[in-house]
C-alpha cells in the first residue's frame, strides 16, 4: 500500500482542504454562527472591553468577544450561556453602556 501523505506538498495539502465537499461544516466541531442581532445587542450593552469586564458582564472572554464582533462562529455552549445572560440583563433593564 502506498502512503500518499509523504508526496503531498504544502500547496497540495491546502488545495485538498479547499476541495472539501460543501456539505462538510466549515466550522470547528461544536461551533455555530452567531446572530448579528445578538452581536448588536451586546455592543449596546458592553461597559468595558477588557477580559475582566466581559467575563463579569457576559460570562465570556476577550477572545470570545473578538470572535463575536468579527462574525466568527463560537462554541454552541458559549452561545447558549451568552443568550441567557443577555436575556437576563435585558429583563432587568440593564442596558448601560460604558
Amino acid at each position: 500500500m502506498h502512503d500518499h501523505s509523504s508526496s503531498m506538498t504544502p500547496a497540495s495539502v491546502q488545495a485538498h482542504a479547499l476541495s472539501r465537499p460543501a456539505s462538510l461544516s466549515p466550522h470547528p466541531k461544536g461551533c455555530t454562527d452567531v446572530d448579528p442581532d445578538l452581536v448588536d445587542r451586546l455592543r449596546a450593552m458592553v461597559t468595558h472591553r477588557t477580559d475582566a469586564a466581559l467575563t463579569e458582564r457576559f460570562g465570556i472572554s476577550y477572545n470570545t468577544w473578538r470572535k463575536l464582533i468579527a462574525g466568527m462562529p463560537v462554541r454552541a455552549s458559549v452561545l447558549s450561556r451568552l443568550e441567557a445572560r443577555v436575556a437576563m440583563l435585558e429583563a432587568q433593564g440593564d442596558m448601560r453602556r460604558g
